[in-house]
């Protein structure tokens, strides 16, 4: 077992070079976004943004749209058919016609899409590409079986509900459990919680950051977009041949940093009050003190 903490993450964060440019500091493809929670593809697409991304794409139903624009403006968005304000099978063929022609380095998929979830697994398996997978994405392969990922690089971001959904409703012990959906999946499970586990292949990390301030919708959104980031950023740094154990790195160095963040709010704010935007706010400032 390692703890996560500073020296970890100061030691393995991967850092831009000075000649650099936003190719070389990752792709990430959000499929994010409903009606209902178009805030969720807006914090997943701000939170890879602020962490290191050099390009993000969101896949959203055109009822989003506005948000997007108005809140990202650095994305790319793709204006996707709404099928009654969710992702459909409309969708998907344009997704799929998009990642033909535009390579991605990693996929995020699942938050607040809702309905939208049913395209996650033909998606992913068309996409073959490194998934963050989260939220209603997690809840439609709760219905599969995680197996149906063992041919996908992933990491799965379940809270214990969504995980409790992943063991087929059962009683579990959450570090037997974590290390089980690692090993159906061949992925890495991260079981988000007040010491964060992160199991993949029969080893576990424990992170050191954050507090009860992260108990608060929106959270998850963003630690999803972050992770997404940092595993864009840790390809393109010469680990492509790895994806699997990179993204286990990657879950590692994003749920620190997300902690982090929640750490320095709650030195300027009441615990109660922060929100997942003010994680996004104070994520630059964090970056700066952990990396300079």
């Amino acid at each position: 077992m390692t703890e996560i903490n500073e020296a970890f993450f100061k030691k393995y964060y991967p850092r831009r070079s000075k000649d650099s440019y936003k190719n070389l500091n990752g792709k990430v493809f959000v499929v994010a976004g409903s009606k209902d929670m178009p805030g969720a593809a807006v914090l997943a697409s701000r939170a890879a943004y602020a962490a290191g991304a050099g390009f993000v794409t969101v896949a959203g139903v055109s009822d989003i749209r506005p948000a997007l624009i108005n809140a990202v403006p650095e994305a790319l968005i793709l204006d996707i058919k709404s099928s009654g304000g969710y992702l459909g099978a409309e969708a998907l063929a344009q997704i799929k016609e998009y990642l033909k022609n535009n390579p991605q380095d990693v996929i995020l998929t699942g938050c607040g899409l809702s309905k939208g979830a049913l395209i996650t697994e033909e998606l992913l398996k068309y996409a073959a590409l490194p998934a963050v997978i989260d939220a209603d994405s997690l809840n439609f392969i709760s219905s599969r079986g995680a197996s149906v990922l063992k041919d996908i690089p992933c990491i799965l971001t379940p809270h214990v509900g969504e995980m409790n959904r992943l063991v087929g409703g059962i009683p579990f012990d959450a570090e037997s459990a974590a290390l089980k959906i690692s090993e159906l999946s061949g992925g890495v499970c991260l079981l988000k919680g007040p010491a964060t586990q992160i199991c993949f292949n029969g080893s576990k990390n424990i992170n050191s950051s954050g507090n009860e301030g992260l108990a608060k919708a929106g959270s998850g959104d963003v630690l999803a977009g972050i992770i997404a980031a940092v595993w864009a950023k840790t390809l393109k740094a010469g680990g492509a041949a790895n994806p699997r154990e990179r993204g286990f790195l990657a879950a590692s160095l994003g749920v620190y940093l997300h902690g982090a963040c929640a750490d320095y709010a709650a030195e300027k704010v009441s615990k109660e009050s922060i929100t997942a935007s003010m994680l996004i706010e104070t994520l630059p400032y964090v970056l700066k003190k952990l990396l300079d």
